[in-house]
């Protein structure tokens, strides 16, 4: 019996596949059809790309090789780099998926930099060196081991407007004061552990200097650890200081105006453990 795709116009069954492909697992199964169904999928195949053990980024880089030399850069749009390395293999990935615009940074810095600074063999000692990222991401994540030793300009897009950072007991003023060079920057999320720096005016005055410069639109502060009650008293307590207004407050987030030009709208709300299985799916983390 003749299948009944055989009758189908190609214009709608590639628009079946398009569709049926925004389903990763059915995009994959769907790419084992056929050359031509794959090179049809192959889009939204790309398109979101999380790497999280050191398998897959061998299995990704492998899969590349077998592409044209801009695959990568026109197909790759949205990067998530968990695994902890090779860290060659991360830097050689970076390097070729140039039109990332939205990555999440979960790995070393410190190694990464390192690596990446030996393959480009400076003629300048390393701590005059001036290095960044080989793509430029409008939005990016760093989170667990990218923010371990605090955080590095060097591994942030100087072009990002969305920024999400946690902070660390090896986080310092200076490292969030100096996110105010970021001129771009108008979403800022904030993730940190109930007590890391005794209270919330510690924090307060260390993202000022960032408040001050006038381009926040949206500060969210993810406060992370155990205890409800704890939880909401140190919510509670992003409701002073600063000249705020009110807009909106529940016992797990609150929503305050900065009172500045343009003013900010800081959010402060428990953290969800789910952020990077939002990422993954699509879902706007930055929803109110």
């Amino acid at each position: 019996m003749a299948s009944p795709f055989a009758t189908l116009p190609p214009e709608l069954l590639l628009h079946v596949f398009s569709l049926a492909s925004n389903h990763r697992p059915t995009a994959v199964a769907l790419s084992l059809v056929s050359h031509w169904v794959r090179n049809h999928v192959e889009r939204n195949l790309y398109h979101t790309v999380s790497l999280s053990s050191s398998r897959s980024l061998v299995a990704f880089i492998t899969s590349l090789n077998s592409k044209p030399h801009a695959f990568a850069h026109n197909l790759v749009k949205r990067l998530s780099i968990t695994a902890l390395g090779p860290i060659s293999n991360i830097d050689e990935v970076l390097r070729r998926c140039t039109g990332v615009t939205s990555l999440v940074c979960g790995f070393s810095v410190p190694s990464y930099l390192h690596c990446a600074r030996s393959l480009k063999q400076p003629v300048a000692p390393p701590e005059i060196t001036t290095f960044r990222l080989p793509i430029t991401p409008r939005e990016q994540l760093l989170i667990a081991l990218a923010c371990r030793d605090g955080i590095d300009m060097s591994i942030i897009s100087p072009l990002v407007t969305h920024l999400r950072i946690q902070l660390t007991p090896a986080t310092t003023f200076e490292n969030v004061a100096r996110l105010r060079e970021l001129s771009h920057l108008t979403h800022l999320a904030i993730t940190y552990r109930h007590g890391l720096y005794g209270n919330v005016n510690s924090i307060r005055e260390m993202i000022k200097p960032v408040l001050e410069e006038g381009r926040l639109k949206i500060l969210v502060i993810h406060l992370t650890g155990a205890g409800s009650e704890a939880h909401r008293k140190e919510i509670e307590e992003w409701r002073t200081g600063f000249t705020l207004e009110d807009i909106d407050s529940t016992s797990t987030s609150t929503q305050k105006y900065l009172g500045c030009l343009p003013r900010t709208l800081i959010i402060a709300k428990r953290a969800t453990p789910a952020v990077l299985l939002q990422w993954e799916q699509g879902d706007d983390i930055w929803a109110l």
